[in-house]
């Protein structure tokens, strides 16, 4: 069965599993989800780190390259807008990806920060990234799954790691964040 979810069709339950044992599935083994339809950002120019944090919390100064971190995205008072994840990639920009649900209002909020710092002479741009895909992949048995058809090793990409690999023969960037950042 698909739903609308922000402008996009989400599948919420398939014909063959109940919503039970397709819960089961994914925390006994492993699933995949595609969740393009989160809002994807890269954040460029000298002041990027700058204008990052301050719009969440959270040091990206102190990131080591190709690693991240959960955040939120707050107002000027501190109140929360969205969590986040951000990554500090050795290419030179950052990645912010948000939820879906607040895409809209994530973006504006983001845009605006943006124009007030780009008229107070900050070197910073945002990119959207509308066609680039996200795949979760979850459960216990990620790593098993995955390493089968990744070209690093999945032993030594650790919690909000990214890197650069190809996947069943597509170059991807493969990162070990979440919330629960599982990968046995």
């Amino acid at each position: 069965k698909m739903v609308d979810f922000a402008g996009w069709s989400l599948p919420v339950s398939y014909p063959d599993l109940s919503h039970v044992q397709s819960h089961i599935h994914t925390r006994k083994g492993v699933s995949i989800f595609d969740v393009s339809h989160m809002l994807q950002l890269h954040i460029h120019g000298k002041d990027r780190v700058k204008f990052m944090e301050s719009l969440i919390v959270g040091d990206v100064e102190a990131l080591a390259e190709d690693t991240g971190t959960l955040s939120l995205l707050t107002t000027e008072n501190g109140g929360i807008i969205d969590d986040c994840i951000v990554h500090k990639s050795s290419a030179g920009f950052l990645n912010l990806v948000c939820n879906a649900g607040c895409a809209d209002k994530d973006y504006a909020h983001i845009m605006e920060h943006l124009s007030a710092a780009q008229s107070a002479g900050s070197d910073v741009a945002v990119e959207v990234k509308p066609k680039h895909s996200l795949i979760a992949v979850q459960g216990p048995k990620t790593a098993a799954v995955l390493q089968q058809g990744m070209s690093g090793d999945l032993s030594q990409l650790f919690f909000n790691h990214t890197v650069l690999a190809d996947v069943w023969g597509i170059p991807c960037r493969v990162t070990r964040c979440g919330y629960t950042g599982r990968m046995e």
